[in-house]
């Protein structure tokens, strides 16, 4: 990517020890790397300066894993660390406010199939749909056409004797908690990381696989192999700031 794209950019990496679900969910082992936190990471320094990378967290292990691959460390506040407690506004804007990078992307590890090509794409757009052009900010989603209830009915589609075949449903957008990027000063503002006018980054359905539950990540792990197969690990030249 050309030197000039996003001259103060700022990755924001968070990583909690806590997590209902799955326990220890960041510490979790992923293709060639012994957890997700170092996963994540050996895929966003292939794409930009490790500086530029801050490991957000309230744990002294997973902040020495960013030690060890050069990134930022953001030793966020124990009120915004712990289980629930905090409103996630507070999260947001407790890390970034800390965070002193005109832009900011939230990369979360639990995406571990977004490939570091996905990534400079999503970058570039950015730079031409926000920075130059009219969205507020940019949301990675997964282009779908499918079929959705909800307790009261069918939402997008006539489940009747005239119902709608696949391909004439509407497309509807679904988030891939992947990448979320606005200004700093916005996301501040809104108290999130996303406005009213976002653009939708369309990413793979690799990218899209969100590791919530066990069998997410027995999925992502079995998916690594059309990771691997397809060579999505490689980039060209890494995202540097301008001289």
């Amino acid at each position: 990517m050309p030197n000039s794209i996003l001259d103060d950019l700022a990755i924001v990496v968070p990583a909690r020890r806590g997590s209902s679900r799955i326990s220890e969910k960041c510490l979790l082992p992923f293709g060639d790397q012994p957890t997700l936190i170092h996963w994540k990471l050996s895929q966003l320094v292939k794409v930009i300066d490790p500086a530029r990378i801050y490991v957000s967290s309230e744990d002294d292990e997973f902040l020495a894993i960013a030690e060890s691959f050069g990134a930022s460390q953001h030793r966020r506040a124990r009120r915004i660390s712990v289980g629930h407690e905090a409103p996630f506004r507070d999260v947001i804007t407790g890390i970034v406010r800390e965070i002193e990078h005109e832009h900011i992307a939230w990369a979360t590890v639990v995406c571990p199939l977004m490939t570091p090509r996905e990534y400079a794409a999503a970058f570039a757009a950015y730079n031409d749909q926000v920075i130059g052009g009219c969205r507020d900010s940019l949301l990675g989603v997964n282009r779908v056409q499918d079929y959705y209830w909800s307790a009261s009915g069918a939402l997008n589609y006539s489940a009747t004797r005239n119902h709608t075949v696949s391909q004439d449903l509407p497309e509807w957008f679904k988030v891939t908690n992947s990448l979320y990027m606005a200004p700093r000063t916005e996301i501040l503002r809104w108290e999130y990381f996303l406005g009213d006018n976002p653009a939708l980054f369309d990413l793979s359905r690799l990218a899209g696989v969100d590791i919530d539950y066990i069998e997410d990540y027995r999925i992502a792990r079995a998916l690594y192999a059309v990771y691997e197969e397809d060579g999505l690990g490689e980039l060209g030249d890494r995202l540097e700031t301008a001289a």
